[in-house]
């Protein structure tokens, strides 16, 4: 099965929505949080991609411009190189919310972040199974956690923006939530819940970030909870959902190659790939 760079040309989509593009440019640009500098016509795109009017495209962008600009977001420049690293979780460069989540990781390869081709995507892969659920939901409130979510999304979105305008073609993250392991004493509704809020509260913030979120290698009752809480998560989100099991199904190794060459891509996933835990983005902060 051969890759699938199926990523659209910018430039095709920008000539494609030149219209509303100008059109909701002129709105925000009466917003007194607007900025010319930050958010030019590629950032007002992904608000067209994803809300495809121009009125909810600008009530969200409003949104997430008022919202940086309380944060100061865009004061915190170039964060790319404070990428989270599985392999040394309590390094300095990591933001000190995600290193509180990190302690409740049971292994090093319960949370990674890698990205295995530098004119490629981002892809997250997670191990339900491998969290202190309970532990998060105990030592973390609520804001801490979305704290987390949203610096690591700021991170994220600044590594795939960057080769988006390097490459020319609109590139998002992968995620994977291998289910390997997970057992039913491992879940925390609590937990879900929180998550389920974090996202449902970042998921304008960040349009065109997420491409796929791939559910693998799950045990028959975690559907059963993934179809009671599904109402919860945004349903952007839930619209991106896979779930495969691509060693039984070779064709669902098509997920996975949309984002990640065969060569690249992990064994586990039907790749050639043999590197396990895989490599962190060492290559955004080593000079």
């Amino acid at each position: 099965m051969e890759e699938q760079d199926e990523r659209p040309l910018v430039k095709d989509l920008l000539e494609k929505h030149a219209n509303k593009i100008a059109e909701l440019k002129a709105i925000l640009e009466k917003e007194e949080s607007y900025s010319a500098e930050h958010y030019d016509d590629l950032w007002v795109l992904r608000f067209l991609l994803s809300h495809k009017k121009v009125s909810k495209a600008s009530k969200a962008a409003i949104h997430t411009m008022n919202f940086r600009q309380e944060r100061k977001m865009n004061e915190m420049g170039d964060v790319r190189w404070r990428a989270n690293d599985h392999t040394d979780p309590q390094s300095d460069r990591i933001f000190p919310c995600q290193r509180k989540y990190m302690e409740f990781c049971k292994t090093k390869d319960a949370l990674m972040f890698t990205q295995p081709d530098p004119d490629r995507g981002v892809v997250q892969i997670i191990f339900p199974g491998k969290i202190d659920m309970t532990g998060v939901v105990d030592n973390m409130t609520a804001d801490e956690l979305l704290e987390g979510y949203l610096l690591g999304n700021e991170v994220v979105f600044q590594i795939v923006d960057e080769v988006t305008r390097r490459t020319g073609r609109l590139t998002k993250v992968l995620r994977i939530m291998d289910g390997s392991d997970f057992a039913l004493s491992s879940f925390n509704s609590d937990y879900i819940k929180r998550d389920a809020a974090a996202n449902k509260q970042l998921e304008d913030f960040y349009p065109q970030l997420l491409g796929t979120v791939v559910y693998a290698n799950m045990p028959g009752w975690a559907h059963a909870i993934w179809r009671m809480f599904k109402p919860f998560f945004p349903k952007r989100f839930v619209e991106k959902v896979a779930v495969v099991q691509p060693l039984k199904y070779p064709k669902d190794t098509k997920y996975f190659l949309k984002y990640v060459s065969k060569d690249k891509l992990w064994e586990k996933y039907g790749g050639d790939n043999s590197t396990w835990p895989v490599e962190p983005m060492s290559h955004l902060w080593e000079k």
